[in-house]
């Protein structure tokens, strides 16, 4: 249980999972939500009015305001706020994303099958300790990957963030859009990944995604 009270910011593009959240931190004391937001943009708003010591996010918000999740949120929020400590909560389940998400700032990292006591885990968990924090589900993802003897495909940050655009739906220009990119770099990117990957058609590429979590 946190010494002082923690002010944690919280962001999920489904209301359902932002008051299970918020229910959740409600009924541990220590906690006191100060902003409950539905898609990155809100958040990184929300966060210059009401300064916060854990911003609870997740991964991908594919609907309302999508112009801002995933890496290139993580990447702004480590960014403009680094004493706000990151915990992300999420159905992914792909170990690249994790060890990318922690490597742009994410301080902890929650499988939405898990228990909600994870997120309280995890906010305390970050503000103690400067280390990383998993929960079960992504521990054994991430020890299951670490034992696999054949090496991961080494796609790069930016092209497994184009992978997984192209994934859910979105066209070559709205990726472009969205992450500030020229239609040219993100149709290279897609087509190096896709090298990368040895799939020949969208159809695989995409199969790939939701085979691998991505999605």
């Amino acid at each position: 249980m946190p010494a002082k009270t923690l002010r944690v910011a919280l962001a999920d593009d489904h209301p359902l999972v932002v008051v299970a959240l918020r229910d959740c931190l409600h009924r541990t004391p220590g906690f006191q939500v100060t902003c409950e937001c539905t898609n990155g943009s809100e958040l990184i708003a929300a966060l210059s009015q009401n300064p916060v010591d854990v911003a609870v996010t997740d991964f991908s918000m594919g609907h309302g305001d999508t112009s801002l999740d995933g890496f290139n949120l993580l990447r702004r929020l480590a960014r403009r706020y680094p004493e706000t400590r990151i915990v992300v909560v999420s159905a992914q389940i792909n170990p690249g994303v994790v060890t990318r998400a922690m490597k742009l700032g994410a301080r902890a990292f929650v499988s939405k099958e898990d228990e909600l006591d994870e997120i309280v885990r995890a906010c305390v968990h970050v503000t103690v300790s400067n280390g990383h924090f998993y929960s079960p589900s992504i521990r054994a993802v991430l020890d299951s990957a670490a034992a696999m003897t054949a090496p991961a495909t080494d796609l790069t940050l930016r092209e497994l963030e184009v992978v997984r655009l192209y994934a859910q739906g979105f066209q070559l220009n709205e990726i472009a859009s969205k992450l500030g990119r020229s239609v040219s770099t993100i149709s290279s990117q897609k087509t190096v990944a896709m090298r990368k990957l040895s799939v020949q058609t969208n159809t695989d590429l995409i199969r790939y995604a939701y085979e691998n979590g991505l999605i």
